[in-house]
């Protein structure tokens, strides 16, 4: 009994153990093709062997449909392709950005400043002197129409003051209480102030710093000449501020003329 017992195992031990390597080599096949990756027991004389174990395996009845159909398996998975030498991998691959493109549209220049102005101002027959001298010149021509005089009495005061300080009311540092009264310079000459540059025996030095009471000043002076009105304006002037040097007077009659028909409302 334990003789025929012993048998039946041994005759069905093995069977077990070619179902059980028919079973190791269709897995075997399978995750090598599919994997594309070579086995660890690639050694021919390995028992785990695909190769070996399917021989083994092929004894074993049904072994030849098993193998076949895990060779269908196989072939339907896609292998993979090895690189070829020469192509570039897709991570050796370049990556491409996109260049944007340049608008058509060009951007105006900005406009340019505009040219400075060259115009220089000129002197008309109006104005043929400046702000300042033709304030004071209308100062005196005022003055004298307050007092009824015609205006040839303003022509000889115009002149007279133009040759004195060229119709600027100047203070005199030898009158040092001139300079603390609104002026437009000093004199270097003698102690006169004001337009005409009169001494202080003519006024007060007040009067003689405000151009409208010191033309006054000077009318009330000319109106004291016998026959002035037919004097010459150089002469006539002379007669008034007693210059040692009277031709002057008579060398801006011309400018004062124009200052006083420029002056005169």
């Amino acid at each position: 009994m334990q003789h025929r017992s012993h048998h039946r195992r041994g005759r069905h031990a093995a069977p077990r153990r070619g179902v059980t390597g028919r079973y190791t080599a269709v897995v075997a096949v399978v995750l090598a093709a599919v994997a594309g990756v070579p086995l660890l027991f690639d050694d021919p004389g390995s028992p785990h062997n695909p190769a070996t174990a399917a021989a083994s395996a092929g004894s074993a009845p049904g072994a030849e449909n098993r193998i076949a159909e895990a060779e269908r398996r196989a072939s339907r998975s896609e292998p993979r392709t090895p690189d070829t030498p020469g192509t570039p991998s897709r991570s050796a691959l370049p990556t491409l950005t996109p260049t944007p493109k340049k608008s058509s549209a060009t951007a105006a220049p900005p406009p340019s400043p505009p040219p400075a102005s060259t115009t220089t101002p000129s002197v008309t027959p109006s104005a043929p002197a400046g702000a300042i001298e033709m304030a004071n010149a209308a100062t005196i021509v005022e003055a004298g129409q307050q007092l009824g005089l015609p205006s040839s009495a303003y022509v000889v005061a115009v002149a007279a003051a133009l040759q004195e300080c060229d119709l600027h009311n100047l203070a005199n540092a030898a009158v040092p209480e001139s300079l603390d009264l609104p002026n437009e310079g000093l004199a270097t000459d003698g102690a006169g102030l004001g337009l005409f540059q009169q001494d202080t025996d003519r006024g007060t030095v007040a009067q003689l710093m405000d151009p409208a009471a010191a033309a006054g000043l000077f009318y009330a002076a000319l109106a004291q000449v016998d026959g002035w009105e037919q004097l010459p304006v150089g002469a006539a002037a002379q007669a008034v501020q007693g210059a040692a040097s009277p031709d002057g007077y008579a060398a801006r009659q011309d400018l004062a003329e124009r200052i006083v028909a420029a002056a005169t409302p």
